[in-house]
């Protein structure tokens, strides 16, 4: 009796041991969750402005791919719902990397423009469109077209006025009027300096200067205008009336503006001696003026200027053969291409040398030739047939210029002759390569290196480096088109001689290559005015 309880109980527990063994199993396996894993992972080439996303609120944001392991929330669904609907533009965002995993599934990585949310979400199914926690966002919008019924802003259609709560297009008033920068200084706030774009419109694009105290006599003429579509504030893109300001051509706000007023004449007739100008082809005297004055002190109105000097040692006849015309103007010379020191080739009325204090003495100058431009065109192989380019065919917009490039690259509007031979500027030697000098040494040119590029519907690739611009993005946004300056067949579709204000057809030949699209950089405050319009 007591060995066969003993067995049933040895069997009993031995039972028991066997379905807790099974149990653990069972809840091992169970626990054994399996992770997905990244197939690829690279960075995101396609136009920058076209990888700006919002948030959709409907996916966290992860430290990697969600669904890997280790992956943990950075920002919950909640957090980047209320980003998304955020009325600053700091909260816009940015795609710059795209992982796809062995199930499938898309990842984005992403930055706030502020900096502040990094991190991976998910983006759907396709890499080829922003789907799940993001989707496409555009950063501005055009603003609203004013009409008589929307200029409630201003006190009428033909207002000039800058209210600080417009966000209505400008008025036809408001388009032609001219600028100053209503308060200037170093204040961050789209107010009193200006930015390559709107503020926080553009991930890393930021202030064209940083204090404008020196442009406070500036005048400005508006290029552009859009509005912020988080903020709905109305930005303008201006442009100085007096190039030696173009430093300071740039976005603002347009409640940053005042209308422009010419400034208080305050002419002292016993120290000084006021300078007009005189358009030779109109006959007219131009609006602007200028003033010699001396540092003497004890002058009076119908003195000699003779030996006197100004604050910086000039003399009047001095002054006036180191001043520059206004803008727009040369001087009317009768020989050689500068003003002689003794002002014998300037044609001034009264004579300088006779000028008494409290004298008004007018110089001839004729306006300066018009500006010649260009229209870029594409090829896809040398000397093959020529199509127009837009903006949108290059990564980063058009190729932008400074002045002082745009000045090196195109015939002088100053000097006297009216034409020029298309040879000497887009030529390709040293001497005539001056456009493509100008080019080459642009914002977003890039070098690219032997074998890098191939011709299109080709194996063949280049063995030189060129230098160019990125274009368009294609398959699938593995590749892109290049575009590199091709001097013999830009001469061979213009014609040789032309007027100065002409419009030259620029060739650029079409490569193709795999390498990724740098970032746009922006550094030397460069414009694309040189581009016909």
């Amino acid at each position: 009796m007591k060995i066969s309880i003993k067995k049933s109980l040895f069997v009993g527990l031995a039972a028991l041991g066997f379905v807790a063994a099974a149990g653990a199993a069972n809840a091992n396996t169970a626990s054994a969750k399996t992770y997905a894993k990244v197939v690829s992972n690279k960075k995101l080439s396609t136009n920058a402005t076209d990888r700006n996303v919002n948030f959709t609120g409907t996916s966290a944001l992860y430290t990697k791919a969600g669904t890997l392991k280790g992956a943990r929330v950075k920002a919950s669904k909640t957090t980047l719902n209320g980003l998304a609907s955020a009325t600053t533009s700091k909260s816009n965002v940015r795609a710059y990397r795209v992982a796809t995993t062995n199930r499938g599934s898309v990842y984005y990585k992403v930055v706030t423009f502020d900096g502040q949310y990094r991190g991976w979400i998910y983006g759907g199914k396709s890499a080829n469109a922003f789907a799940g926690g993001v989707k496409s966002y555009s950063t501005t919008t055009d603003p609203t077209p004013a009409t008589a019924s929307t200029t409630s802003n201003s006190s009428s259609a033909s207002s000039t006025t800058t209210p600080s709560n417009q966000n209505t297009g400008l008025t036809d008033a408001q388009k032609s009027a001219t600028y100053k920068i209503a308060t200037t200084g170093t204040a961050n706030d789209g107010t009193q300096v200006t930015y390559t774009t709107p503020a926080w419109t553009q991930y890393k694009q930021g202030r064209v200067m940083t204090d404008s105290s020196k442009y406070k006599d500036a005048t400005f003429k508006i290029a552009d205008q859009t509005t912020r579509t988080r903020e709905g504030d109305l930005w303008v893109k201006i442009t100085a009336t007096d190039s030696a300001n173009s430093a300071a051509n740039g976005w603002i706000k347009f409640s940053g503006l005042t209308t422009g007023t010419t400034p208080t004449d305050n002419f002292d007739a016993n120290k000084s001696v006021k300078i007009a100008y005189r358009d030779v082809t109109t006959g007219k005297t131009i609006d602007k003026t200028n003033a010699w004055t001396t540092a003497s002190a004890n002058t009076k109105q119908g003195d000699a200027t003779t030996n006197n000097v100004d604050n910086s040692g000039r003399s009047l006849t001095s002054y006036l053969s180191s001043v520059a015309a206004p803008s727009g103007y040369s001087y009317k010379l009768s020989s050689g291409t500068t003003v002689n020191p003794d002002l014998s080739n300037l044609t001034i009325t009264p004579a300088a040398t006779t000028a008494k204090f409290g004298d008004t003495l007018t110089v001839d100058v004729t306006p300066n030739a018009k500006a010649t431009k260009v229209q870029y065109y594409y090829e896809s192989a040398a000397n093959g047939s020529i199509k127009p380019m837009s903006a949108s065919d290059f990564a980063h917009g058009f190729p932008a210029l400074t002045t002082d490039q745009q000045n090196s690259a195109f015939p002088s509007t100053t000097d006297s002759s009216d034409s020029f031979n298309v040879a000497d500027y887009f030529g390709d030697t040293k001497t005539t390569n001056k456009f493509e000098t100008a080019l080459n040494a642009a914002d977003n040119a890039h070098v690219a290196k032997a074998g890098s590029l191939t011709s299109p519907g080709t194996n063949k690739k280049t063995g030189n480096d060129h230098t160019g611009f990125f274009g368009t993005s294609f398959n699938n946004g593995n590749s892109r088109y290049f575009y590199v300056f091709n001097s013999k067949d830009t001469l061979d579709n213009n014609t040789p001689k032309q007027s100065k204000g002409a419009t030259v057809k620029v060739v650029m030949q079409q490569f193709e290559t795999n390498t990724q699209l740098p970032d746009k950089v922006n550094n030397q405050n460069g414009n694309t005015d040189y581009i016909a319009k």
